[in-house]
């Protein structure tokens, strides 16, 4: 491997590294705006700008490869007159409207100025001034701004594989064009507002709705599909306000998708059960936490000692974490000797859909089906089990929100003798239910998804659930707690640790070696 000494100081790099990312790699910044490591190379913007010992003039560190023996000063007088000139060009016409401007606080142009550009401008000419583009979809092109950095052009040349924005005219006239005919409506686009140096290109979904530096950032997984892409949810005031990719080679690249950048509106507009909830004939009624679950474990008790746990049935969830489906196991198989246990899941949507850096948008919506068969089994088919008289008792731990009950299923859940609904907002088997406990959704607690390709990722809670609603794996410790007093589950932590002794999938992880990128298990 090349050695070269970058400001004095000797680094090793993969051969066909450029300058720029060996320096990046090893903790020196050397500006840049056209270089995006997952897009090519066009050498446009010249903020990259280095010396090298064999080279009369200042070469783009982007464009240039290490080799072995090369100086390379990133820090020079002549270096920095350069960015300094070029951080001047490129605010010729930019206009100073960062207090309105979404992007400011995490703008380069910004970051860069104050680093490395003058205090003060030499322009006293009228800037040019041109109206801002809707691009179709969620996406605002503000032209005053724009570098030229190409990026989002790249971005679906490379990525996506189709070609959407172009870059029109030359020169002083060089615009960002949409081809015609075209809207920004492909579901990878919300991609170019995070690659976007500057403020160029505005999402509407965020548009003045927060500064970002008064929100908070909680590492987490996107439960839209069974990619299980890794993201950071951004918010304050216990509402999400954006949801960002996170880089996680191993699962989504450095890319999420738009069903899953604005999923989170789905769950601001549920009907949220609120309170633990039992059925006084035809109606339900609020109870307390202790009353609900009394209810449920005085009638598994019953089961148990009646010696009738073949009429016990439980529904996991493709929808729930591995944590909440475990504990489910837990108490049904261990302290009540049940062996009827299924896992809900929606019909697959569609086809997979790939594109060219092979991104996968998966037709399975639903984030742990894998983690789910490991641990409770394949088996899908309850309703034929109640249609035959197999379930008298059946506790269904529901995390979909768009579950659909049919009329004809509705009737067969009638058919019960008690039926336990864990769920997070109202709907028809909640309306069904004997209890019905209130559940945090995936923003509001902690646990582990299984991806289709067999990725173990965990993620933190970032709201607080409303006051009576508890995490799906908390109100589980609870209750297997009524039936082994000497079983303590302090924390999330605890289960996936006592399940990585118990599912030999699981075998070898903790909570912590999770770390932010997850393990494979398969």
């Amino acid at each position: 491997m090349p050695t070269f000494k970058l400001d004095g100081k000797e680094i090793t790099a993969e051969p066909g590294t450029s300058i720029l990312q060996a320096a990046l790699d090893s903790g020196i910044e050397i500006p840049h705006y056209c270089y995006h490591e997952a897009l090519t190379v066009v050498g446009s913007c010249r903020l990259c700008l280095v010396e090298l010992n064999n080279s009369p003039k200042l070469v783009p560190s982007c464009a240039q490869n290490v080799q072995d023996g090369i100086e390379v000063r990133t820090h020079s007088d002549t270096v920095k007159q350069a960015r300094e000139s070029m951080l001047e060009f490129f605010l010729i016409n930019h206009p100073l409207d960062c207090p309105i401007c979404d992007k400011a606080g995490e703008c380069e142009l910004q970051d860069y100025t104050f680093k490395y550009g003058s205090s003060h401008s030499r322009m006293v000419e009228e800037k040019r001034v041109r109206p801002t583009k809707d691009l179709g979809g969620n996406i605002l092109l503000y032209r005053n701004r724009c570098v030229m950095c190409t990026r989002c052009v790249r971005f679906y040349e490379d990525i996506v594989g189709e070609s959407y924005l172009t870059v029109e005219d030359r020169g002083y006239r060089s615009d960002i064009s949409i081809f015609p005919g075209k809207g920004l409506t492909h579901k990878m686009t919300g991609n170019i507002v995070e690659i976007c140096p500057v403020g160029c290109l505005i999402d509407k979904d965020f548009l003045f709705n927060a500064r970002v530096w008064n929100l908070e950032t909680t590492k987490s997984v996107c439960p839209g599909c069974s990619a299980g892409c890794s993201i950071n949810l951004q918010h304050k005031d216990n509402k999400i306000y954006r949801i960002r990719s996170r880089q996680n080679t191993q699962v989504n690249q450095q890319w999420i998708c738009d069903d899953g950048r604005y999923l989170y509106h789905r769950y601001e507009k549920l009907e949220r059960i609120g309170f633990p909830k039992k059925r006084g004939g035809e109606k339900l009624n609020n109870t307390s936490w202790a009353e609900a679950l009394s209810i449920i474990s005085d009638r598994l008790a019953l089961v148990k000692r009646s010696r009738e746990s073949e009429k016990v049935a439980v529904v996991g969830s493709a929808f729930a974490t591995n944590e909440e489906n475990y504990l489910l196991y837990k108490i049904f198989h261990d302290e009540i000797g049940c062996d009827k246990f299924f896992v809900y899941n929606r019909e697959a949507e569609g086809e997979d859909e790939v594109i060219k850096s092979g991104f996968t948008v998966y037709s399975d919506k639903s984030p742990n089906y894998y983690g789910a068969k490991l641990i409770l089994g394949e088996r899908t088919d309850f309703w034929s089990e109640i249609k035959n008289g197999n379930i008298e008792v059946l506790y269904f731990l529901n995390g979909d929100i768009d579950i659909k009950v049919t009329d004809q299923q509705k009737e067969l859940l009638k058919k019960l003798d008690f039926l336990f609904v864990q769920c997070v907002a109202m709907n028809d088997l909640v309306r069904l239910a004997n209890v019905a406990l209130p559940t945090a959704y995936f923003a509001e607690q902690s646990g582990s998804y299984v991806n289709a390709k067999g990725h173990v990722q965990k993620f933190q809670s970032a709201l607080k659930p409303p006051s009576e609603t508890k995490e799906g794996w908390q109100i589980l410790a609870d209750l297997y707690k009524t039936f082994n007093g000497g079983v303590s589950f302090v924390s999330v932590g605890d289960v996936v640790n006592d399940m990585a002794q118990n599912v030999s999938a699981f075998k070898d992880i903790s909570f912590f070696k999770l770390g932010d990128e997850g393990l494979r298990i398969r």
